[in-house]
């Protein structure tokens, strides 16, 4: 028997999720391939770490996470029985497939999106079905409506390509989508809070919305997620998490950033001006882009291939992400660093050119 034979059949074929590249620390690279923040977290988050390293450390985690789910709702404005909390958004997102996806029921999502949905739908044998975008690359949630499924999601921002979606827009899906709606909110803060699904969750029983600490809280070694919806999705998310899904320093982490939510918006803001500054420079240089929200651009030049560009930045120490994929080939993804991290990409990118 091969060891192979052990694995179920569809993991056995699984195209695992492939994230952002992580460079040895000595490589000396700037890393702009994974959507990181581009700024630390808040000085208190990193107080309240240091504060906790106790001996309370043997003591298992709060296994509902309730502190931090009170500090949520308190900073959002919703009740604490509509806020779930998890390991990432990553796990929310598989915790959502084995729970909410009966035998014979499928998915859908768009075309380019995260692929992690993917992924999740593979490793639980779910059938899945993409929405193609057009040209523009721009999501339409009239399409989701096209052929129903029992799951579906809609990332808002979507990855790789920043584009938003109105809230308007989803709400009028959600008013004749039968479904459970996902609308995974991840890079929201750097430009798209104005349009988030949040306060739609009281109206709308099918709704579900993800966010993470990762992004604009710049705590991506933290992993922790978290969820609204209504008290009826929550507690049946709550049936099928594990039972200590977040770690405690990790809990205390995310309570203290959002105790200094003033720091997170400062810099989410300033990452805003300089994706849009840097955009334009692009546009300056013959770059195609599309119109991000994100803390990054997804962007072509007509006269030079993506991997190319990619290729010669690398070479000058600057790692971006290039897709393999149809259609997202032709375009690199550039997280947003610091000003003076995206001038020295701008110059990279010139010198590449001339």
């Amino acid at each position: 028997m091969s060891m192979k034979e052990f694995a179920r059949e569809n993991v056995t074929r699984l195209e695992p999720y492939i994230p952002g590249f992580q460079p040895n620390p000595e490589d000396q690279v700037l890393k702009l391939n994974a959507n990181e923040n581009a700024y630390p977290p808040s000085p208190q988050v990193l107080e309240a770490l240091r504060s906790h390293i106790t001996g309370d450390l043997r003591l298992y985690p709060n296994a509902k996470s309730v502190g931090l789910r009170q500090k949520v709702a308190e900073v959002y404005g919703v009740n604490e029985n509509q806020v779930f909390c998890a390991n990432g958004s990553d796990e929310i997102i598989s915790i959502i497939f084995r729970t909410f996806v009966p035998a014979g029921e499928s998915v859908q999502f768009t075309y380019p999106t995260y692929t992690y949905y993917k992924t999740q739908a593979d490793i639980y044998d779910v059938p899945y079905r993409y929405l193609e975008t057009g040209d523009d690359f721009l999501v339409d949630m009239a399409a989701y409506l096209e052929q129903p499924t029992h799951l579906s999601f809609v990332s808002n921002p979507n990855s790789p390509t920043g584009t938003l979606v109105s809230r308007d827009n989803i709400e009028e899906c959600l008013q004749k989508y039968p479904g459970l709606l996902v609308v995974d909110e991840a890079y929201i803060d750097f430009g798209g809070v104005a349009e988030s699904a949040i306060p739609l969750i009281n109206k709308y029983p099918n709704l579900l919305v993800l966010r993470t600490f990762s992004k604009s809280f710049a705590l991506c070694g933290m992993r922790v997620g978290y969820a609204f919806g209504q008290p009826h999705l929550i507690e049946t998310l709550d049936k099928t998490k594990d039972s200590y899904n977040i770690a405690y320093l990790n809990q205390i982490a995310a309570i203290a950033a959002l105790d200094d939510y003033d720091y997170m918006l400062a810099h989410a803001r300033q990452i805003s001006e300089d994706r849009n500054w840097f955009g334009e420079e692009l546009a300056k240089i013959g770059f195609t882009l599309l119109p991000s929200v994100g803390n990054y651009v997804f962007v072509q030049h007509p006269k030079m291939a993506a991997e190319t560009v990619y290729q010669q930045l690398l070479e000058r120490k600057i790692l971006v992400r290039f897709f393999k994929q149809r259609r997202v080939a032709e375009y690199i993804r550039i997280s947003i660093g610091t000003h003076a991290e995206m001038e020295r990409v701008l110059g990279a990118i010139k010198e590449i050119l001339a």
